[in-house]
């Protein structure tokens, strides 16, 4: 004893790790002292103290956290407080610790969703990245289980939302900084916005698909949201502001396994999966299927320019081999539209086949008659004719006979 008081009077600790020692010896106490409320904790008044205690560890585990960690760390130990107390809460009952488990969890989320200072923390990648929003994640999750098990209310809901936050965030910050090394950089390219799309639609999906989980209302509106959100970049950034069209972005120089596949093929084919799966209005549902429909026509569109153009696709000029790839291409989109909306007696997609046949058919007389020459333009007018001829053919066969009329009643 003697030889520790030299030694500290010799050499004394220094504050940064006095106080974090200090704080955990203090909530030591306060969870030893919780020991002889516990056998009394169904008396009046007691749970109270209980929960009073726990918070005054927490609190105190918090100070020591503060005193030694920083950046993600910190908001990652604050963060395993919020399952500790569910847990407290669960085998104790002491219904009082949800106000500190909200209290905390909104500092957490504060910390972490709307802390612009995170862009700024060191070691990207699979580095603070995984680990600062996905041990969030999995404590958010498991305390909402927890939770849930002694009563359904608004702590479960923002826990689960909180959760549902932190696991976009974390996917969405990786495929930022994989592909930028940079968090404060926004992305610029259509292969980095489609990657965003993709992640956040792939959310949706698993959110709609997973039964324990698709009718909680926080998956409801959270893969609404994502979804919604993936719909608007798509429509401002995938086919206006970023279409390879204007911004002379490289696409690749495979023919389909390239960043067309990846910014409209692939989204368009899991916006129909979720609206599949998704249960909507029917008119939200019709409409909404024309977005899926944009994207597989403008990847057409921009695959046959790639296939005469190159992986720049902002050239200016058109051969008459191209314009005429055009109404081939479309022509075919629209006969495999009408045959689906035929077999599946879908009439709204019926009604899309038919305008995008007539639209061709209109291209063709009103600017392949001008602008193609020679055996382009007979073949044009040939290959459309041929088609309609099948294309009525099919129409009939598929639509089956028509229904025949009811008896007139007799008098």
């Amino acid at each position: 004893m003697l030889l520790a008081l030299a030694y500290w009077r010799l050499d004394p600790p220094r504050a940064d790790t006095l106080w974090p020692v200090a704080s955990l010896v203090l909530a030591a106490a306060l969870v030893a002292a919780t020991t002889p409320l516990a056998r009394r904790r169904h008396e009046p008044g007691v749970s109270l103290g209980l929960a009073a205690f726990a918070a005054g560890a927490v609190g105190a585990l918090s100070l020591g956290a503060t005193m030694m960690l920083r950046e993600a760390w910190l908001s990652v130990a604050i963060a395993f407080q919020v399952p500790v107390l569910a847990w407290l809460e669960q085998r104790m009952g002491l219904r009082s610790l949800r106000g500190v488990i909200l209290l905390v969890a909104l500092v957490v989320l504060g910390r972490l969703a709307l802390n612009p200072f995170v862009m700024e923390y060191e070691g990207g990648g699979l580095g603070w990245i995984l680990y600062g929003y996905g041990l969030p994640a999995a404590g958010f999750f498991l305390a909402a289980r927890w939770l849930r098990a002694g009563g359904d209310d608004k702590v479960v809901a923002l826990l689960e939302a909180g959760a549902l936050v932190f696991t976009t965030l974390l996917v969405s910050l990786e495929i930022q900084d994989l592909t930028r090394g940079s968090l404060e950089d926004p992305p610029d390219t259509l292969r980095e916005v489609a990657l965003h799309t993709l992640a956040w639609l792939a959310l949706a999906l698993v959110l709609a698909a997973d039964r324990r989980w698709s009718l909680r209302p926080v998956a409801v509106w959270g893969r609404r949201a994502l979804a919604g959100l993936a719909a608007l970049q798509a429509v401002l950034l995938h086919l206006l502001a970023l279409n390879p069209l204007g911004s002379w972005e490289g696409v690749g120089t495979w023919p389909v396994a390239n960043t067309l596949l990846l910014a409209y093929g692939l989204p368009g084919l899991l916006f129909l999966l979720y609206l599949r799966m998704e249960t909507l209005p029917g008119w939200l549902r019709h409409w909404g299927a024309l977005l899926p429909l944009a994207l597989f026509g403008m990847n057409l569109a921009l695959e046959i320019r790639h296939a005469f153009q190159g992986p720049v696709l902002s050239g200016p000029e058109l051969s008459d081999a191209e314009w005429y790839s055009y109404s081939a291409g479309f022509l075919a989109l629209a006969v495999l539209l009408l045959v689906g909306a035929l077999r599946m007696r879908l009439g709204w997609l019926r009604h899309v086949a038919l305008a995008l046949m007539l639209a061709v058919v209109a291209k063709v007389f009103l600017s392949d008659m001008g602008q193609l020459g020679g055996l382009y333009r007979v073949a044009s007018f040939l290959g459309l004719g041929f088609s309609l001829i099948g294309v009525g053919y099919l129409y009939r066969r598929l639509q089956g006979p028509a229904a025949p009329p009811s008896p007139e009643p007799t008098v």
